[in-house]
């Protein structure tokens, strides 16, 4: 399996443990949906070197042919050649300079399920990356397989549209639980926690994309985004809200009798807006923000900055990962 490097980055502290939500600065495009509280400042930048624009052949990912627990027949999928990619077909070149950068971690999706029988195992693996610092895993509830006698507390249609998305932008043939990716690149069917860590050494010591900028001010706290190259059009920047721990006892379907500790549940996702890559992004984050009381008190929350893929802006590379608290 091929990897696309991420880079090693410069730590430096993050904000502590305010609850916050994202306000953008300034004019420019507004929210592309979800109302929300934002603008964004995109100020003029240089445009990158020819020497930038060339890029290295993308990583690419053998889609299983017998995966750990395939979805029903009707989540089937297009149809692929054999060979999946989950990056665009050129991808940013390595960058050494050595420029203010926060402490991204790594970001490892999780898709699964309470009502699949091969997942606990997944769950399990993910609860032990949740102490890593520089790792940050997200657990997306799927909701195809409540038909088995036991409907997932936290599935969502929409984190199976996610999965589905990431399926259609490298064409495989269907989707599946439990399956881990890796900074919206990388893949595995239920792996050991010996290949998990060697996806996530791969893109925690490889070349940052982006520069992060943090300062602290009356207003909030500002974070300010810089690309180190041409980042290749659509780039998302979502919220992302998730509880730190759930354990759930299950007493029908699979799993009946278990009790599962799950691990930063996802709870929702916010599209805030969509960024050129090009110009510098500043956003201002602001603790007051965040009164919603549909969700939990102990809701965390963070942001992914992710490349999307083509005309139908497919899910891509997560350039960047920013915790809020």
């Amino acid at each position: 399996m091929a990897l696309w490097p991420r880079s090693a980055l410069r730590p430096c502290r993050g904000m502590g443990g305010a609850m916050m939500l994202v306000a953008m600065l300034a004019a420019a495009p507004a929210l592309a949906q979800d109302g929300g509280h934002a603008d964004i400042t995109q100020r003029s930048a240089p445009s990158p070197a020819p020497s930038q624009m060339n890029r290295p052949e993308a990583p690419l990912i053998l889609a299983p042919d017998d995966p750990g627990r395939q979805s029903p027949s009707t989540m089937s999928l297009t149809e692929s050649g054999g060979v999946n990619g989950f990056v665009p077909a050129e991808a940013a070149p390595p960058v050494t300079a050595d420029l203010p950068s926060a402490n991204l971690p790594v970001v490892v999706e999780l898709f699964t399920s309470q009502g699949c029988s091969s997942c606990p195992p997944a769950d399990a693996m993910l609860t032990m990356l949740a102490g890593q610092h520089d790792v940050l895993p997200l657990s997306f509830h799927v909701d195809y397989w409540d038909y088995l006698g036991w409907a997932d507390s936290f599935a969502r249609p929409e984190f199976t549209e996610r999965q589905s998305a990431y399926a259609h932008a490298v064409g495989e043939r269907s989707v599946y639980t439990p399956q881990m990716i890796v900074d919206g690149q990388d893949t595995a069917v239920a792996p050991g926690p010996a290949q998990l860590m060697g996806l996530i050494d791969a893109h925690r010591f490889a070349p940052a994309e982006v520069t992060i900028q943090r300062e602290r001010t009356d207003a909030g706290e500002t974070i300010e985004l810089q690309p180190l190259s041409d980042l290749g059009g659509k780039v998302d920047v979502l919220l992302v809200r998730y509880a730190p721990e759930r354990p759930v006892d299950m007493t029908a379907g699979e799993n009946r009798g278990k009790t599962v500790i799950y691990t930063n549940v996802v709870l929702g996702m916010q599209h805030l807006t969509r960024w050129d890559g090009l110009q510098p992004l500043r956003l201002t984050v602001r603790a007051d923000l965040v009164g919603n009381a549909s969700f939990p008190d102990d809701t965390r929350h963070a942001l992914l900055v992710q490349q999307m893929m083509g005309k139908r802006a497919l899910p891509g590379p997560i350039v960047a990962a920013i915790r809020l608290d």
